[in-house]
């Protein structure tokens, strides 16, 4: 393990304006919402096999890890930091779980197996630039009684989730809007 490493990736994840957002009530309310939606609306088997787009600072990563003790998680991420980063905690907090951690685009990557969960959640979709080429490619690798857990912050208003979802011929089972903070997010449970 490089600890000097380790020690970096630390630091820029709570460092400079990391940090004092990492640190606000806005955020902390933020993953308290997104875990909060997700343990009210979806049922996790011990063997699962999820899939989790955008890894970002790998806190949603680690924690759906915990969730899956005799399945597996797969967590991808365009950034080769962001992968890079998450496997350094990994190793750091000595997580046994079974993590396959891909760098790639989750638009157009091809997956070796269909998943009982997928989530997306958090800026990845807006960042992406293709939220709906990302979403379909994603659903493609869906088991067919699987869920897909979608977050998304909606900052323009010509952000049209509903309309995404109904031509992507997806079904939405649980929907909440939520815009406390000013931060305007959905919620949604979809399926096949």
């Amino acid at each position: 393990m490089d600890y000097k490493r380790l020690a970096e990736i630390y630091g820029e994840c709570w460092g400079g304006e990391a940090g004092e957002w990492n640190t606000s009530l806005a955020n902390k309310y933020l993953e308290f919402k997104i875990t909060g939606f997700f343990e009210e609306n979806f049922t996790v088997k011990p063997d699962f096999n999820i899939l989790n787009v955008g890894i970002g600072t790998g806190y949603w990563d680690r924690y759906l890890s915990f969730k899956v003790p005799e399945g597996s998680l797969t967590s991808i991420d365009i950034d080769k930091e962001c992968a890079d980063n998450f496997k350094c905690c990994l190793q750091n907090e000595n997580n046994i779980g079974r993590v396959t951690i891909i760098c790639d685009d989750a638009a157009k990557h091809v997956f070796e197996k269909k998943f009982d969960l997928i989530t997306i959640i958090g800026s990845t979709a807006e960042e992406s630039g293709n939220a709906e080429g990302l979403i379909k490619n994603a659903m493609s690798f869906l088991k067919d009684d699987g869920a897909l857990y979608l977050q998304v912050f909606c900052r323009d208003p010509k952000t049209d989730v509903k309309r995404m979802v109904d031509r992507l011929g997806m079904e939405t089972e649980t929907e909440l809007s939520d815009d406390t903070y000013g931060i305007p997010c959905r919620y949604y449970k979809l399926k096949k």
